[in-house]
């Protein structure tokens, strides 16, 4: 059995303007992906100022709400006139100084922190077994931090999204992202003595919620 569908020119346009929208939504969800993935792995964050400018100036016409627009361009003017050394200061202060405490505690990007109270828990395991089931080969000789950390979770979910591979996306997220995004978020905000990662924070957290929306039952 099989069903025939007739299409008036009208009906075909607007199909192919669906098709459209949804092929540019997922291209900006693996752009935002990718521009956090650049921002909480150091390996990558060292060497992409060039990239970091190109990406924000296409982000900008994606931001999802005003304070977006504004914090892009702290971002963009930072980088303009200063290159990246405040953000590698910002990123050391937050995530690699393990001894902070009260307003200067470090933030972890870690699952089993949040989940476990330890580091390379059962998150872990868990992780690694969602991103082994993709397509792509993720070089963790390149990204030195292991499969639960927030970073590398973002590099995992724009190679399944590019692959197409939109089940594992949902359960990547739902599994290993949404469950720590809130004390991430939290404590990057507490944070005032990084005011470029407190724009970068801003962007992160609304763009989550959206991503909450579409991928969390």
């Amino acid at each position: 059995m099989h069903f025939q569908t007739i299409q008036t020119k009208d009906d075909t346009m607007q199909i192919q303007t669906l098709r459209q929208t949804t092929d540019t939504i997922t291209q900006a969800r693996v752009l935002y992906y990718d521009f956090f993935s650049g921002l909480f792995l150091f390996e990558l964050l060292k060497n992409r100022q060039e990239l970091l400018k190109k990406q924000i100036q296409i982000l900008k016409e994606f931001a999802l709400n005003p304070q977006d627009t504004q914090d892009f361009s702290t971002l963009q003017n930072e980088l303009e006139t200063s290159g990246l050394h405040s953000f590698i200061t910002e990123f050391s202060a937050l995530f690699t100084l393990p001894f902070g405490k009260g307003d200067q505690a470090p933030v972890y990007l870690y699952l089993s922190h949040y989940l476990e109270d330890c580091i390379g828990g059962e998150s872990l395991v868990r992780a690694k077994s969602i991103i082994k089931k993709g397509q792509c080969y993720l070089n963790t000789k390149r990204i030195k931090e292991s499969e639960e950390n927030l970073g590398f979770l973002f590099v995992a979910m724009r190679h399944f999204l590019e692959n197409g591979e939109l089940a594992l996306a949902k359960e990547l997220f739902a599994t290993c992202i949404y469950p720590m995004q809130d004390g991430v978020c939290k404590a990057i905000a507490s944070r005032v003595d990084c005011p470029l990662y407190a724009c970068v924070n801003r962007i992160l957290e609304g763009f989550l919620r959206l991503e909450e929306s579409i991928l969390v039952p």
